[in-house]
């Protein structure tokens, strides 16, 4: 994470005010900044705990004890996990001392998500279902690498409602047809495939045929 740690973010003194506060927050379009002391971090302040304050003119203080963070080498996913589970606008980064370094804000980790899933590389993107318990990467992986072609990223999401499992693939093919009918041929629900544009969706257009044909009868 640390090549997406930004440092224009503001950070909060104790003396500072709630309005001063709030007024930073509207400026950077951010519903939280850290508080640090002689760049100690120690707290993240939350708008609306500021709103919650008596008099606005008065300064911050010591806020509510909440000081999620991370360090420069966490993961992705634990860095995410903390950002959706609290909603937070941004998270601190601080060293083994405790000393803050920056932030990552919901724009950078979104640039952050971009580049784990390999979002700028040539290449197709498939979606299939299944349930869990037919899940086997190996196999995926194998029927992928049969058509000369390799993962680059895999994501998987179950289904709430429904319980499936939905698994969207990343290929360095740019068309992915054969891979596609291989998988329809070993049984696998071809969800969802998006291609470059300008590559042919052979299966697709043979699908978009038929149904004109049967329209047509």
């Amino acid at each position: 994470m640390k090549d997406f740690i930004t440092k224009e973010i503001p950070v909060l003194k104790s003396f500072d005010t709630a309005e001063y506060a709030l007024a930073l927050m509207e400026d950077f379009k951010t519903a939280h900044l850290p508080l640090v002391n002689e760049n100690i971090y120690q707290s993240l302040v939350a708008e609306k705990d500021l709103l919650l304050m008596p008099r606005l003119s008065e300064p911050i203080g010591e806020p509510i004890p909440f000081a999620p963070a991370i360090r420069k080498n966490t993961s992705l996913h634990v860095a995410l996990n903390l950002m959706t589970r609290y909603r937070l606008h941004l998270l601190p980064v601080v060293d083994a001392e405790g000393q803050y370094l920056g932030a990552i804000t919901r724009e950078k980790m979104l640039d952050a998500l971009a580049e784990f899933c390999s979002a700028d590389a040539a290449g197709s993107v498939i979606v299939l279902e299944m349930f869990p318990q037919d899940y086997t990467l190996s196999d995926i992986a194998r029927i992928v690498e049969s058509n000369n072609a390799h993962i680059l990223n895999l994501l998987s999401l179950t289904d709430k409602d429904t319980g499936r499992l939905s698994i969207t693939l990343k290929i360095d093919l740019e068309d992915a047809s054969p891979v596609i009918r291989s998988f329809e041929r070993f049984n696998y629900t071809v969800l969802f495939h998006y291609m470059e544009e300008g590559i042919v969706d052979e299966i697709l257009q043979h699908r978009m045929e038929e149904l004109l044909y049967y329209m047509n009868m």
